[in-house]
């Protein structure tokens, strides 16, 4: 999911109808204006090196991730929607969010057709092609005029047979290229989700999410925004509690050893990590580990380790004024060379081509 330059909230399933979206270059909050390259600018907040990093819980290797990808997400609406209704949503170059408030509506999607009921939720990772619809029989509109027409029109007394939903979409910076989020499948379905947990979490998001988007007060949307963010990376936790998956990324995850060591390498990738140092910190003899760690996410951990520090050298090129002799040291090479020749064989073109095609390209998206 691609959300173009750093400097860009890019909301690509609606650039067609609402262009403005993607031009959107600064955070509102109710009266508070917070610039982006205000933000930007501020590597310590950025890095989290107030932090302590992660907080060194076991399982938090998931928020490693998404803070290196930059998940985003948009709310379109939550609205009651009068039968017949029908979106025909086509490939988008995000992830589609649908969770169902009240009622039901039926999704088809890929050649499957299923019924979705109140406090049911879906995402599309990928941004497959999808109908939503409230009868199997409607014949569904295009959906994108769909979703311009609900985001415009005034709220009306629901009536019978109404589906309330909630709509909008995630997005991350592909050109990361984490292999979590390769894994993640088509179609995530999460049942009866609105009352999961002791604290009813995502009925709370869900319902300031609701105010948000109708009181249309300033800085709403932005508020909705990142409320969305939340809810998307709440959906994802639960659904990757769920899973059983015994290989990959997901399985690692979940794997409480193999866990830890995979945020050691992701809070300190400048020190010297070898096999010896993850396997104590998983608490594994050295073999045991490195035969499960190859096992579980298919690669052997020197190799991610040095995915890890590539990725982490371009979040920091691009995102940071660090010089590139900084940022060497921070990802842990010791000789620059060394790091060129890793940086251009990963991505293709030297650290010095692609931070100044990255200012050009963000010059180009202010004209």
């Amino acid at each position: 999911m691609k959300i173009g330059s750093d400097e860009s909230i890019c909301w690509p399933f609606l650039e067609r109808v609402m262009p403005e979206c993607s031009k959107e270059l600064i955070l509102r909050s109710g009266m508070v204006l917070v610039s982006w390259q205000t933000v930007k600018s501020n590597d310590q907040c950025r890095t989290g090196s107030w932090r302590k990093s992660t907080m060194d819980s076991p399982g938090d290797a998931l928020s490693d991730i998404l803070r290196m990808v930059h998940l985003r997400a948009c709310i379109y609406f939550v609205k009651d929607m009068p039968p017949p209704w029908g979106m025909d949503i086509p490939v988008a170059a995000n992830g589609p969010l649908h969770m169902v408030l009240q009622g039901r509506c039926v999704l088809r999607t890929n050649g499957q057709e299923m019924l979705l009921e109140e406090g049911d939720a879906i995402l599309l990772p990928h941004g497959a092609t999808h109908q939503m619809l409230d009868n199997p029989s409607t014949v569904p509109e295009p959906g994108p005029e769909v979703m311009m027409r609900l985001m415009t029109e005034v709220d009306s007394e629901a009536v019978p047979g109404s589906t309330r939903m909630l709509c909008g979409h995630f997005d991350w910076d592909e050109t990361f290229d984490h292999p979590f989020f390769r894994e993640l499948p088509d179609l995530i379905v999460l049942r009866a989700i609105l009352d999961k947990g002791d604290t009813n979490r995502f009925r709370s998001i869900v319902d300031l999410i609701s105010v948000e988007t109708a009181q249309n007060k300033p800085g709403g949307s932005a508020i909705a925004d990142r409320l969305g963010e939340v809810l998307i990376v709440s959906m994802l936790r639960t659904w990757l509690t769920d899973q059983q998956s015994e290989k990959g990324v997901l399985a690692t995850i979940n794997d409480p050893r193999l866990s830890r060591a995979l945020q050691h390498i992701h809070k300190s990738p400048e020190l010297e990590i070898d096999l010896n140092t993850l396997a104590q910190v998983a608490g594994m003899s050295r073999t045991s580990f490195a035969v499960r760690f190859r096992e579980v996410m298919g690669t052997p951990p020197a190799s991610y380790l040095a995915e890890w520090r590539m990725l982490q050298a371009r979040r920091l090129l691009l995102q940071t004024d660090l010089s590139i002799a900084d940022i060497v040291s921070r990802v842990g090479y010791g000789s620059d060379a060394a790091f060129l020749r890793a940086f251009k064989r990963r991505f293709g073109e030297t650290p010095g081509k692609l931070r100044r095609n990255q200012t050009i390209a963000s010059a180009r998206a202010l004209v």
